[in-house]
């Protein structure tokens, strides 16, 4: 069994700790959110990390996760410390965004964004040796796509459609945790692998009634599908949600 910390009890995060409960000693740590037995802590405050890490110094963690922006927070420094001191090992959330479209596939090795504001903090966590998860767009029960077209946040246009269901996160964090090798990349990107596109959206809701009818717009950037293929190597058993069932599901379709 594998001791675990979950830091930040946000939409993934909470949902990640109701999963490695099932088979490990996971502690849940959050700013202001006190669920599943979870830990009050304020990483904005010195005091309280460097009180994390004297409770834990004896008593390290296999694996520690970062579920929240980190790049916005003054004590990044200290947290990082903290969290490689008290931390076998050490997983941060990053975003598919960071990785530039040019028209092409993006995988692992895709150039990224230097201009993105988590550019320096992932880079500097990187350096120190942890492992970073680049989520494509989360979606499931209070994050519906419908809604996100609803208030005017997408255009209709045939922009390939990136998204990872915040159950499938969960499993996938489960397995990861669960891999016995030692060969994980230190990068690796989450998607549904699944291809579709805003414009297939648009005309599904449009056709049921849930949406008015919008024009058709051209793209404004440039696209890119997010291949996560590589992970399914190294976690076979990891299946994502099928995203037109689950989409019919919120919209209440079926």
């Amino acid at each position: 069994m594998s001791k675990i910390a979950v830091l930040g009890l946000g939409y993934t995060g909470l949902r990640i700790l109701q999963a490695l409960k099932k088979e490990n000693e996971v502690l849940g740590f959050s700013r202001k959110t006190q669920e599943e037995g979870s830990i009050l802590l304020d990483l904005s405050d010195p005091k309280e990390i460097d009180s994390f890490r004297e409770k834990f110094s004896d008593h390290p963690f296999d694996h520690s996760l970062i579920t929240f922006p980190l790049h916005k927070l003054e004590t990044r420094d200290l947290i990082f410390q903290t969290l490689f001191s008290v931390s076998k090992q050490v997983w941060l959330f990053g975003t598919t965004s960071i990785y530039i479209r040019n028209g092409s596939e993006i995988t692992e090795t895709s150039p990224k964004d230097k201009e993105h504001d988590r550019y320096t903090t992932e880079s500097l966590f990187l350096e120190k040796g942890g492992k970073i998860l680049y989520l494509s767009g989360i979606y499931g029960p209070g994050r519906n796509p419908g809604d996100w077209i609803r208030k005017g946040l997408i255009q209709k246009t045939k922009r390939q459609l990136n998204l990872i269901h915040g159950e499938d996160v969960a499993e996938a964090i489960r397995l990861l945790f669960s891999y016995s090798g030692k060969d994980l990349p230190s990068e690796l990107l989450l998607s549904d692998q699944q291809w579709h596109t805003w414009f297939e959206v648009f005309r599904l809701l449009e056709e049921h009634g849930k949406i008015g009818t919008f024009p058709d717009k051209e793209m404004d950037r440039e696209d890119g599908f997010v291949d996560s293929s590589l992970i399914r190597k190294f976690l076979p058993s990891l299946q994502t949600k099928d995203f037109w069932r689950e989409l019919e599901k919120l919209e209440e379709l079926t």
